[in-house]
């Protein structure tokens, strides 16, 4: 399964992030400073769920209001910060699309 995943610069601030991250990750406060810490992942999601993608991009703009230097992967690729919002974009292009689709075949019936 493909992911969507999430690191962060180790700073002075590592506190405020961790408070965000528990609001979506059920690691404890000790687990998500040593992944900060050791520069390992902190926070993922399902790459086709639109859902997850939606949750942690606020995740992921709320640590960088805050100040955190985040580093986004598909899987194992670094992508730019911009491509969970063109990823979910494009999923909601589809979705809106299937679903013109399906009122057009429905309604040729």
């Amino acid at each position: 399964m493909v992911k969507m995943r999430l690191k962060i610069d180790d700073d002075s601030n590592k506190l405020k992030y961790v408070s965000i991250i528990r609001q979506n990750n059920g690691a404890s406060i000790q687990d998500i400073k040593r992944s900060i810490e050791n520069n390992n992942v902190v926070l993922e999601c399902d790459y086709f769920d639109t859902d997850e993608l939606k949750d942690f991009k606020k995740t992921m703009e709320a640590l960088i209001s805050k100040g955190a230097t985040v580093h986004l992967f598909q899987d194992n690729r670094e992508v730019q910060i911009d491509y969970i919002s063109n990823l979910i974009s494009s999923y909601e292009q589809i979705a809106e699309d299937r679903e013109k689709l399906d009122d057009r075949i429905l309604g040729d019936d």
